[in-house]
């Protein structure tokens, strides 16, 4: 099958030139000199029988069919690369390092490790924990998977999943009694995880009952409440797909069908736009979008 493509080459000095907005950046990130970046994009408006660029001054502005044009060049770069590396793996075994929560790691990433290995064996990966969301440093990490508003400042930010925030218990305190199953979460033994959007209190008044004073411990990590749970210390207050592994094997059942349509989200946080990652990079990002979306 013949493509009716422009030359490659001209195709990479437009894609870095849109992205750096500048030819001397994109000359210096494809090791070669400015005047061959300029002639290559020239060359390839003159193919394409377009402008894509206003050039104004020294700075670089797509013109309304380069803006439309760009995002299919930088897709086509980028699944060209992840094809290769899933297939090849890299030429450098340069791990792909990451951060998330400690209880995310713990009950989603680490029981999906080997099926990663298996799909993507030439990628490794290197797992940073944390108790807490803080700034990326893309010396350290360049991809983060964290929980909340979404609203950070420090990297490029996409939505995974919107996770519903469920009640578990040991089975053995299942709710059996005559009250509504509201009105016996209120009076039984609760776990409160501090530093959470979505509390018991939160609960409570959604379902339109008076909120109890606390009747349980208070632990910081989701972690520790789901094995307290899972122990008979009472009732907690988790996501949904952290839970998923304790429901799964029977440590824990559902003390209610009753949830919350939490406030907070798993978002990836990267360093910079996912096309601008390494190849094993985007791999890993496209491979956990998949994941948590399925």
């Amino acid at each position: 099958m013949a493509y009716n493509l422009p030359p490659l080459p001209w195709l990479r000095a437009f894609e870095a030139s849109a992205r750096l907005r500048n030819f001397t950046r994109a000359a210096e990130e494809l090791l070669i000199t400015p005047a061959a970046v300029s002639y290559q994009v020239r060359q390839l408006e003159q193919h394409l029988g377009y402008p894509l660029f206003d050039r104004v001054h020294r700075e670089l502005k797509l013109t309304r069919l380069g803006q439309t044009y760009l995002p299919s060049v930088e897709k086509a770069f980028s699944d060209l690369s992840i094809a290769t590396v899933s297939v090849f793996g890299g030429r450098e075994r340069k791990p792909v390092r990451f951060r998330c929560l400690n209880s995310f790691g713990h009950l989603w990433m680490i029981p999906r490790i080997r099926a990663f290995e298996t799909e993507f064996p030439g990628i490794a990966l290197q797992m940073i924990s944390a108790a807490w969301a803080e700034s990326l440093n893309p010396d350290l990490f360049e991809i983060d998977v964290r929980f909340g508003d979404g609203t950070w400042r420090d990297g490029a930010v996409e939505l995974l999943v919107n996770d519903p925030v469920i009640t578990v218990c040991h089975p053995d305190l299942a709710l059996t009694g005559k009250d509504s199953d509201v009105v016996q979460l209120s009076k039984a033994k609760r776990l409160d995880i501090m530093g959470v959007a979505d509390t018991w209190e939160s609960f409570f008044r959604l379902y339109g009952e008076t909120v109890p004073d606390r009747t349980g411990l208070q632990v910081d990590q989701t972690l520790s409440a789901l094995e307290l749970a899972a122990l008979g210390h009472g009732h907690a207050l988790v996501l949904e797909t952290l839970a998923r592994p304790y429901l799964d094997t029977g440590r824990l059942v559902r003390s209610t069908n009753k949830k919350i349509v939490s406030r907070h989200s798993y978002y990836l946080v990267t360093s910079g736009p996912r096309q601008a990652l390494s190849p094993e990079a985007q791999t890993f990002c496209e491979w956990l979008i998949r994941e948590m979306r399925a």
